[in-house]
């Protein structure tokens, strides 16, 4: 490439007329000298500076900013009426290119049509996280259909230590803040669940009549979220 373009010069003229003069020999080496030179230039520099260097910095200036997350859940619920011993299979499928902060199932049962106390309907649930993208463990828990608070929860954070709640970083940059709330890509895939209806009636003949299921509802959430930061600015009084 420099030799064509040297060529291109010296063709559109007689060399004679390039040296005949010592001003004129000393321009024609020195431009000879700039041609090597330059693209020479270009390919060492950047093997001598670090990547700091060439970035502007890994990480940014620190400082003081107030974190903040706009939170977007994903859900998805069902409802199943089961007798005792009976199980379903609930499956949610998660796609997102936000952040995910966690992944929560809720089961929800409401024994009302019991005679009297002590024969309250209760539900049993186990995870499956094969299907999922990170490594999360298999959960699992019971609770009573008593009303209220009843059934239980399984939860998993994918974004370590997330709460949602908005705080102020001290002496952090941004790149700092946005590496810590990064879920990596995990929590992608099919979360899935089995759950076991426990029927509890009186013993009598009439005891499965009144009291042989149950309404189960699951509400599958997947808590997606984006980074909302803004610097501290200090007001001088």
């Amino acid at each position: 490439m420099i030799g064509s373009a040297l060529s291109e010069v010296l063709r559109g003229m007689d060399f004679e007329d390039l040296v005949n003069t010592p001003r004129k020999m000393r321009i024609l080496g020195i431009s000879v000298a700039f041609m090597l030179a330059f693209p020479l230039y270009f390919q060492l520099v950047p093997s001598l500076l670090d990547d700091d260097m060439l970035t502007g910095g890994s990480s940014g200036p620190s400082g003081d900013w107030e974190v903040g997350f706009v939170e977007t859940p994903i859900t998805m619920q069902e409802s199943q009426v089961m007798g005792d011993g009976d199980t379903h299979d609930t499956f949610f499928d998660v796609i997102s290119e936000l952040n995910i902060g966690y992944v929560e199932l809720d089961v929800d049962c409401n024994d009302n049509d019991d005679p009297g106390p002590g024969f309250t309907d209760s539900a049993e649930g186990s995870s499956d996280v094969s299907g999922v993208e990170g490594e999360f463990e298999d959960q699992t828990d019971e609770g009573p259909c008593s009303g209220g608070d009843s059934g239980f929860t399984l939860r998993w954070d994918v974004t370590d230590n997330y709460t949602g709640a908005n705080y102020t970083a001290v002496g952090m940059s941004e790149s700092e803040i946005k590496q810590v709330w990064d879920d990596g890509g995990m929590g992608r895939g099919t979360w899935a669940a089995t759950i076991t209806a426990d029927i509890s009636s009186p013993p009598s003949p009439l005891g499965s009549i009144v009291d042989s299921d149950e309404e189960y509802d699951f509400t599958w959430t997947a808590m997606t979220y984006e980074l909302v930061l803004q610097p501290v600015v200090e007001v001088e009084t």
